[in-house]
């Protein structure tokens, strides 16, 4: 009853007064009473009349996230009752969807060996193109390929790992694998305008295109996928002056340099002439070997670096295409390190020579 009322008070602030904050405050009343769908529709709707509210995002979320833990649990136990294929197939997408990639793996190796056949294999194929993707470990994209060779021989005429080898090709840059692909799916699906658009543009790209193992070891060097380098190209006109933020942290007490690193460019403050050259190939250089040495290491993308000694502190942030770096006396702040975070991802605009 008292649930009941509270529901009856929240929606009765809501229709006087539709702000965000009233949504948010009806969505978590329904939480609360185990109401997590009414929730989650509450959400979206304040999301359609206030958009990108950060509160109602964060609520959605959750309130999601809360919904696939619970409907992970009923899988488990599932699982220890009945297990079949539909669960493990359900369980695996609902541990791809919360990063748990690990979990997904083993969930699809049991089900290949309770359920020997095509579609664990699938799944596993899946798993490893999502690991790939994120970590950029090239035995993960290895064992994606191996996996969907694998696959196409067990499903005949099914364009699904097909369709999946060509995401993981173009990902890389393996242009010649990738219109080879394309060519295979016209064959299932003749006349697919889309996809024939798609094949001209492969055999325009194709000539001197990497091989798979080439492309791979390229992607494991660098840590970008061909769609980072799109990506970045697309995000040119969104891009924004990081300087002042870099003068700002430059002229700390006891901060010696500061830089913003984004492909061959870098843009420095604290040191001048050839000490700035100096210290953004220094700072690339920590970026780019602990890229590379965490994904040989299977540990995914490097989010931050920090090294101290007698030299003081260096502290890197580093995000998909860029990586803002600083070098203090001393420990690093926190005050420091939220600003440095500030630095990586923005896509800054740099109209300085390379260094």
């Amino acid at each position: 009853m008292l649930s009941g009322s509270r529901i009856r008070q929240a929606r009765k602030q809501l229709m006087m007064d539709p702000s965000p904050t009233a949504y948010a405050a009806l969505a978590r009343e329904h939480a609360w009473d185990g109401e997590s769908e009414e929730a989650l529709r509450v959400c979206e709707e304040g999301l359609v009349a206030y958009p990108g509210n950060p509160e109602l995002q964060r609520l959605s979320e959750r309130t999601r996230r809360a919904n696939r833990e619970d409907r992970l649990g009923e899988l488990k136990r599932e699982l220890r009752e009945a297990p079949r294929p539909a669960v493990y197939a359900e369980m695996c997408k609902l541990l791809l969807e919360t990063d748990q990639s690990t979990r997904a793996e083993e969930c699809a190796q049991e089900w290949s060996a309770n359920h020997p056949g095509p579609e664990p294999t699938l799944m596993l194929a899946r798993v490893f193109v999502v690991r790939f993707l994120s970590d950029r470990g090239r035995e993960a994209g290895r064992r994606a390929f191996d996996l969907l060779t694998e696959c196409e021989k067990q499903l005949d005429r099914d364009p699904r790992p097909w369709k999946l080898r060509l995401e993981l090709a173009s990902a890389i840059g393996a242009w010649a694998e990738a219109r080879r692909v394309a060519s295979q799916l016209l064959e299932l699906d003749p006349g697919d305008p889309v996809l024939e658009g798609h094949f001209r543009k492969l055999s325009a790209l194709q000539e001197g295109a990497p091989t798979i193992a080439k492309a791979l070891r390229e992607v494991e060097r660098t840590g970008n996928l061909v769609s980072d380098e799109q990506r970045e190209t697309q995000t040119d006109g969104a891009k924004r002056d990081v300087r002042p933020l870099l003068q700002s942290l430059a002229a700390e007490s006891g901060v010696k340099a500061v830089v913003y690193l984004r492909g061959s460019t870098g843009l420095v403050q604290g040191p001048k002439g050839a000490t700035a050259e100096r210290s953004a190939r220094a700072m690339r250089r920590i970026v780019k070997t602990g890229r590379a040495a965490a994904r040989r290491l299977g540990m995914g993308q490097v989010s931050s670096i920090s090294l101290e000694g007698n030299f003081g502190s260096i502290a890197v942030v580093s995000g998909e295409t860029d990586a803002g770096a600083i070098w203090c006396s001393g420990k690093l702040p926190r005050s420091r390190e939220q600003a440095l975070m500030n630095l990586a991802g923005v896509q800054a605009e740099t109209d300085e020579v390379e260094s």
